[in-house]
């Protein structure tokens, strides 16, 4: 580890499997802060403690082991990767140690239940998309709808209902993915969507970018995932127009001071429809793109604020810029999804850091991960982050990661596939 004044500072990490663990634990060691990831795996099973300094057998969910433990280890900050269950997990035990926390149970509410998230979004004009009652299943005029849990992610619940039949089978989905048992029946947007993102460091938000999103439906048996993602949107400048302000009240009235925003929202004609929030890092680990275009490195504030719950180190190599930068490339994000099966063998993943295009590879899954039909999120098996300025080199690059990049199962069939259709591009 490097040698820089926070080399005593120990940062607990909840959670080693999901996105954002290991890359948590690499930028904290490049601080010289010394790493410790707590779950209850063991260690061969959980990427992120392979790579940090120390390894806790405790689930993220036994809080009074945590607390004891971080006390005895002296803990100085605790974080989580994309995670939502560990994120709870995570500010609860902050409170219990009297440790910085970018946000507080009141406001992550907003995030896991995204009906107090469009309650939020009314109160401030925000556009939210019609909601609609199991008891108007009848009502053949109100279809399609989409049906999804209130406190589900990463497309799990997720159902498009053409009728009543389906609208009753997609309700019974739902509920089984719901912790709350409490289920959304919206108007369904056929529309592609944008992620809107933003930065907040003591009170001061920062406008961060905007990409454009396309969905599709994974196989026959899946659910409707992000199969693209591209910046910049061409609409940043009427989002800045219509919604910007409304949206940065938003967040004050709420409370929220520090920390990484996004939102998705549709697009309606010229109306942006909110849909939901994430109070984190996205998923495929958006931060990327957001240092790219803006020189904000949200993983390092992420960092700063969890052990010292400030930025007074950094302050003076942050800067902030609330234009895109014109003389940058595209950017796309580009999930790479496998068939069932059990990973054996992973080819390649050293060989495609070395194209020219490919700016950051984000993996999901590793050997001996177990690959299910489950028609969700959970099926990428890695995010591609690539720079480019023509839609040729774009698919040159994908293809040429297609031709390094290989996950062999047990039968040494390759598992990889991509759901998007590139040439469509």
């Amino acid at each position: 580890m490097g040698s820089t004044n926070v080399k005593s500072k120990k940062l607990l990490i909840l959670g080693g499997k999901p996105i954002g663990s290991c890359e948590l634990v690499r930028a904290a060691q490049k601080k010289g802060i010394y790493t410790i990831v707590a779950d209850y795996l063991e260690t061969e099973q959980s990427a992120a403690k392979r790579i940090a300094d120390e390894a806790w057998l405790v689930s993220t969910a036994d809080l009074d082991k945590l607390e004891k433990m971080a006390k005895e280890a002296e803990i100085d900050g605790v974080l989580s990767g994309v995670h939502e269950f560990n994120i709870e997990k995570m500010i609860a035990l902050c409170e219990r140690l009297n440790l910085p926390c970018y946000t507080n149970l009141s406001q992550w509410e907003y995030c896991k239940d995204k009906s107090k998230f469009k309650q939020l979004c009314r109160e401030h004009g925000v556009p939210v998309s019609p909601e609609y009652d199991i008891s108007e299943a009848d009502n053949d005029a109100i279809y399609p709808v989409i049906v999804k849990p209130v406190d589900s992610s990463g497309s799990r619940g997720f159902s498009v209902c053409n009728n009543k039949e389906d609208l009753l089978k997609g309700y019974e989905n739902a509920l089984s993915f719901s912790e709350s048992k409490k289920v959304l029946i919206e108007k369904y947007m056929p529309n592609d969507a944008v992620i809107i993102h933003y930065t907040l460091i003591d009170g001061q938000i920062y406008f961060s970018g905007m990409s454009e999103k396309k969905s599709m439906k994974l196989k026959e048996y899946g659910s409707f995932v992000m199969a693209l993602q591209v910046l910049p949107s061409p609409d940043i400048s009427r989002y800045l127009k219509d919604l910007d302000n409304k949206v940065r009240k938003m967040f004050k009235d709420a409370g929220m001071k520090n920390g990484i925003i996004w939102i998705e929202a549709f697009k309606n004609g010229d109306e942006f429809v909110f849909n939901e929030m994430g109070y984190r890092f996205g998923g495929s680990l958006t931060y990327y793109p957001v240092k790219y275009f803006y020189n904000i490195d949200q993983l390092d504030i992420m960092l700063e604020y969890a052990i010292h719950g400030n930025y007074n180190n950094i302050k003076d190599r942050i800067k902030f810029e609330n234009v895109e930068k014109t003389d940058k490339k595209n950017y796309c994000i580009l999930p790479l999804h496998l068939n069932e099966g059990v990973i054996k063998e992973i080819v390649g993943e050293k060989e495609i850091l070395d194209l020219p295009g490919v700016y950051a590879y984000v993996p999901v899954h590793h050997v001996g991960d177990s690959i299910k039909k489950w028609g969700t999120a959970q099926q990428v098996f890695c995010y591609l982050h690539i720079v480019f300025s023509t839609k040729d080199e774009l698919k040159k690059t994908v293809y040429d990661v297609l031709d390094k990049l290989c996950v062999y199962d047990t039968e040494n069939k390759n598992l990889l596939f991509l759901l998007f259709d590139i040439d469509s591009f």
